[in-house]
């Protein structure tokens, strides 16, 4: 008898139940709440999902909350992550404690002890103990114990031990290290045109 070729089955789809999948790998999720925890999963949709020692691809709900877990893609309206990895968040509310991200595109973000390659804001960024190469927002942000490497925002509040390679910001309270500051418009304006093209050409890219 020929052998036959099994996949990870498919989730039954209900907006209105929940589903839990432990241990096992599945394809597709859609449901009101879904909880994922050692396991893998392929797309995610809800309007809650929780996702713990686990993986997905992409996740898209109005409340997501991994916990020592990656994703590929995540878009929500809230958006938290603990000691977890993503590639690319897209959320009105972001939230990483001890977490890794490539891009982040959000309203407002707030990052504790993590790694960020580059966040693009419409309203406030918070840094603690944090690393970002790039910040663009037309809000404010406020940093401790935090560095990046371009920085554009309406406002910037530092506390302690903070560095900006590049900056440009309407006003700055507190110390802050920065090697390009307000006066160097011309150096500035290099740089920043050649960092936000590759901000956007890494944003079509995870598109």
């Amino acid at each position: 008898m020929a052998a036959t070729e099994t996949t990870p089955p498919e989730a039954v789809p209900d907006h209105e139940s929940e589903i839990q999948v432990t241990g096992q790998a599945v394809n597709n999720i859609q449901a009101n709440t879904v909880s994922v925890k050692y396991a893998t999963t392929g797309d995610v949709q809800a309007n809650t999902v929780h996702i713990s020692q686990a993986g997905a691809n992409q996740v898209e709900a109005e409340t997501v909350d991994l916990r020592q877990a990656g994703a590929q893609t995540v878009r929500g309206g809230t958006v938290n992550v603990r000691q977890g990895g993503v590639v690319q968040v897209r959320a009105d509310t972001l939230s990483m404690v001890q977490g890794g991200l490539v891009f982040a595109e959000s309203e407002k973000s707030d990052l504790t002890a993590s790694t960020v390659g580059a966040i693009l804001a419409g309203g406030e960024v918070t840094l603690d103990q944090s690393v970002a190469k790039a910040i663009l927002t037309r809000g404010d942000v406020t940093m401790d114990q935090s560095g990046t490497g371009l920085l554009l925002a309406r406002n910037v509040q530092t506390g302690n031990n903070s560095g900006v390679v590049i900056m440009l910001a309407g006003r700055v309270e507190g110390n802050v290290n920065s090697v390009f500051g307000p006066a160097a418009g011309a150096a500035f304006g290099i740089a920043f045109a050649a960092m936000f093209a590759l901000i956007l050409w890494l944003r079509r890219r995870l598109s």
